[in-house]
């Protein structure tokens, strides 16, 4: 013992780049009460620090040896394990620990038998920390350490720190729950403890170069500690970054130096080879290497020294640290280009035959071999894009293109699917348009249904009797026959543009969509998913089946956040569809949640339309939940920006009828004249010329003009472009009959506009009508308490849809109006009060005048919703 170095003996300080470990440090002493803690990970996860942070902060004893690699002697190994006791304070000096002798031949059972004793006889608790136990590797060295484990002392706890498991039974130890572990995972740091350690060490990162640090580190310690050195005082830290591998001259030299210069050369070669993969499969990597025994070899070296990771369901995967596997990329480029090329074809052709497209074509591309890429390009063009793999698709690009091939159709037509994939329609059609240039060349029929398909799907394809098949046969292969279906339902649909939705079949359009969608589901083709239902809600918007459009909507926004294309303009124009839905739905709490979200979508500041479609949904939802005033700006403004931005001739309506009601419920004549004028200099639009008539002729209390002026449209000599015009026309229809005193003719009227809005879901007509129409619903309902009925919905949704403030009424009016809702006539009225009849009657035109309404039973009806009768 008197040998021993004091150092050896003596728990290390932490330095000076210290980043605690709370949740480490519990985890550690969570495990008191097992046998042994295994601390295990390759060079540079903090190990040794973490240990000695627990040690600091613990009041548990702990004995420390740091370990190298003469101690792998036994006797040398227990000389500084029995030092290391005794320097413990709390071991009494009665403690055979004290006197006990390492013998000097050979340590025996003896031996460890009295060492067992004497610990067992320590009156407290002690922790045995052995670091860098990776260097005992002899039998005779881990026998002891076994000896002590299968004594089962219950007052030593055995600290392990190794770059792998040692030769001990560890996995009877895990079934036992006798075992306490941490591996790389756990000692891996976090983005936030990543963004402090270089705090530490003089660096200032945002968070965003806090995350890329990180991801290029995985988080391993010394890494982060590397990247420090020359990204101290570099002048382009972004750059750095994102360049930052393991062949940088620090982490290089330290990869070399501590890790794998302990490698054999067969190891060494194989893991060269497998690195140009992140994760390999062990059959790949059997490919690779030429070695029949790649997989046993890979599962040797994660037990011997964890710089390999067994990954995937089965474990028949294998994981190099990044870092690690990028300074072996490189070092296998620097025994020949050719090698490193090769393998790449071989693992491109490997990933073909698996049917796994995207890795195929990442390292064709990285193969430098024209031939093989094209090949590939064509025969997975379609499904890549249906799952959206366009980072793969735009290297393969790239590639192609940088050496100059031959004229090929294929890559500006996938070059289009990639921007239409992110929502820029420009330049997806120019892309298209560049294809047309071109000479078909390879390809034959897939070519020609993909390119009809991207036509379409971008805006300039033709309808399905275009179809480069007569006999409209499906494709073999599901991705290309789903964006066929997909493509001709979106040529449907914009060619359904300008022509009214009386004048279309729309359930063609519909089938070719859900079949569609139903190959993207089936397949798990994620942005053909999106796609498709994206547009099904906007055809279902534009042909006035609101229920299915939100349906159709919500879903598609589901499915964006699940495959991580929540930021996209598919989503953002999912947000807008669905918004506007739940507007006509009279839900505007809804609608205004929806369109605020997708106006928080980064790319909608991209699309001019989908952001027109979204600000007048919002607009429209601020009008109905009261605060109407900033409704109608939000709507002005939105037309302001859209400028002479070309929009869906549904949209366009939408909007000019959303705004021109705004402004005449807030009493705003010029800015409804406004409105009338965006609808007439652009689509001429007569049967919602005609409603905006009529409601300014109900505006100015114009019963029998308004009444006259919906005769056009409910006998069906106009058309309109939206079905809800028709429910709006018929129930101007209802308001004019009840001011003229029709009440049968309003009945009807009613009764005619819920038949028309029942398909369509639309209910915010009903929900911005004046009190008549509450007092006929609930007539016509006749004492029904069916909730899914729709007249039981026009009702319940009124509430929602807040009505004007409550009208200012006089004192006597105020009078005469509680008057009103008792069973007086206005002869007992004029008696109770002491005034006329004639008083009491101009006192009553005045309430109904105040409160827009024309009968006795619909001023107490309003009056009571306005909150002025108890």
């Amino acid at each position: 013992m008197a040998g021993v170095p004091r150092a050896k003996t003596t728990v290390p300080r932490l330095p000076t780049e210290f980043v605690p470990r709370p949740d480490l440090v519990a985890a550690l002493d969570q495990g008191e009460t097992c046998a042994l803690t295994l601390v295990s990970a390759p060079p540079g996860y903090g190990k040794t620090v973490l240990l000695a942070e627990w040690a600091a902060r613990s009041d548990v004893p702990c004995a420390w040896v740091s370990l190298d690699e003469d101690d792998d002697d036994p006797r040398r190994l227990w000389g500084a394990v029995l030092a290391a006791l005794v320097a413990c304070p709390d071991v009494p000096p009665s403690s055979r620990l004290r006197t006990l002798v390492v013998p000097r031949t050979s340590v025996t059972v003896e031996f460890l038998t009295e060492l067992s004793d004497a610990l067992a006889a320590i009156p407290t608790r002690v922790r045995l920390v052995l670091d860098d136990a990776h260097h005992l590797h002899s039998r005779a060295a881990l026998h002891g350490l076994e000896f002590l484990l299968r004594d089962h002392l219950s007052n030593v706890r055995l600290v392990l720190a190794s770059r792998f498991d040692p030769a001990l039974p560890v996995g009877r130890l895990r079934l036992e729950e006798r075992l306490c572990e941490l591996r790389p995972g756990h000692l891996a740091f976090s983005v936030e403890e990543t963004e402090a350690l270089a705090g530490l060490c003089g660096l200032h990162l945002d968070g965003r170069q806090a995350a890329l640090l990180h991801s290029r580190t995985d988080g391993w310690v010394a890494g982060i500690r590397l990247a420090a050195l020359p990204l101290r005082d570099h002048p382009e830290p972004d750059a750095f970054l994102a360049a930052f591998s393991g062949d940088e001259r620090p982490v290089a030299d330290y990869l070399a130096d501590e890790v794998f210069s302990r490698l054999s050369e067969v190891e060494g070669d194989l893991l060269r080879r497998i690195s140009i993969c992140d994760p390999v499969p062990s059959a790949l990597a059997v490919e690779l290497s030429g070695r029949a025994d790649a997989a046993e070899t890979l599962g040797e070296l994660e037990r011997s020294t964890a710089l390999v990771t067994a990954a995937g369901p089965h474990r028949d995967e294998f994981r190099i640290q990044e870092l690690m596997r990028s300074y072996l990329a490189a070092d296998l480029l620097r025994h020949g280009p050719a090698l490193a090329a090769q393998l790449h074809r071989q693992a491109a052709l490997w990933w073909a035959d698996r049917r796994r497209p995207a890795e195929a074509l990442h390292h064709a591309a990285r193969a430098d071999d024209t031939q093989l890429l094209t090949e590939l390009l064509h025969r997975w063009a379609a499904e890549l894009v249906a799952r959206g793999e366009h980072i793969e698709l735009r290297r393969a690009l790239d590639k192609l293109q940088a050496g100059n091939p031959a004229p090929d159709a294929w890559l500006p037509l996938v070059s289009a699917q990639i921007e239409l994939g992110r929502g820029d329609r420009t330049a997806a059609q120019a892309d298209v348009r560049r294809a047309g240039e071109l000479d078909a060349g390879p390809g034959g029929l897939d070519l020609a249904l993909f390119r009809t398909a991207t036509q379409r799907m971008v805006g300039l394809g033709g309808s399905a009797t275009d179809d480069p098949v007569s006999d409209g046969g499906a494709p073999e292969d599901p991705a290309l026959a789903a964006l066929v279906l997909a493509g001709r339902g979106a040529g449907e649909l914009f060619s359904m543009g300008h022509v009214g939705p009386a004048e279309n079949d729309w359930s063609v359009l519909f089938e070719d969509l859900e079949a569609a969608l139903a190959v993207a589901r089936e397949q798990r083709f994620g942005l053909l998913e999106i796609q498709c239902l994206f547009l099904i809600a906007t055809a279902a918007l534009t042909c006035g089946d609101n229920g299915r459009a939100a349906s159709a909507a919500a879903a598609a926004i589901t499915a964006a956040h699940a495959g991580g294309w929540h930021d996209t303009l598919w989503a953002a124009g999912a947000h807008a569809v669905l918004a506007q839905a739940c507007l006509s739905q009279a839900d505007p709490v809804r609608a205004l949640q929806v369109s605020s979200d997708g106006l928080r979508i980064a790319s909608t500041q991209q699309d001019r339309v989908i952001l027109f479609a979204l600000r007048c949904a919002r607009g429209g939802a601020l009008f109905d939940i009261g605060n109407r005033p900033a409704g109608l700006l939000e709507v002005q403004e939105a037309h302001a920006e859209l400028g002479a931005t070309p929009i869906p001739e549904a949209l366009a309506t939408t909007a000019a009828l959303l705004e021109h009601r705004m402004a005449l419920l807030l009493d705003l004549p010029v800015a409804a004249g406004t409105s009338v004028g965006r609808l007439t200099a652009r689509y001429g639009a007569d049967a919602e010329l005609t409603l905006m008539r009529a409601w300014s002729e109900a505006a100015a209390g114009s019963a029998a003009s308004a009444r006259s002026a919906v005769a056009p449209l409910v006998s069906g000599q106009v058309r309109p472009i939206l079905p809800s015009t028709v429910v709006e026309a018929r129930l101007v229809e209802v308001w004019a009959d009840l001011r003229l005193g029709q009440r049968s003719a309003a009945r009807h009227a009613l009764q005619a506009a819920l038949a028309c809005a029942e398909p369509l879901d639309v209910l915010r007509p009903f929900a911005l009508a004046g009190q008549g129409v509450r007092v006929l619903l609930v007539d016509q309902l006749g004492g029904s308490t069916d909730t899914a009925a729709f007249t039981f919905r026009c009702l319940s949704v009124r509430p929602q849809v807040r009505r004007p403030p409550a009208p200012r009424l006089s004192t006597r009016e105020h009078s005469v109006l509680i008057q009103l809702n008792s069973l007086n006539n206005l002869g007992e009225i004029a008696e109770d009060l002491d005034v006329s009849v004639n008083t009491i009657k101009s006192h009553v035109r005045a309430i109904y005048g105040k409160l827009g309404v024309t009968t006795r039973r619909t001023a107490v009806l309003t009056a009571l919703e306005h909150g002025l009768l108890a």
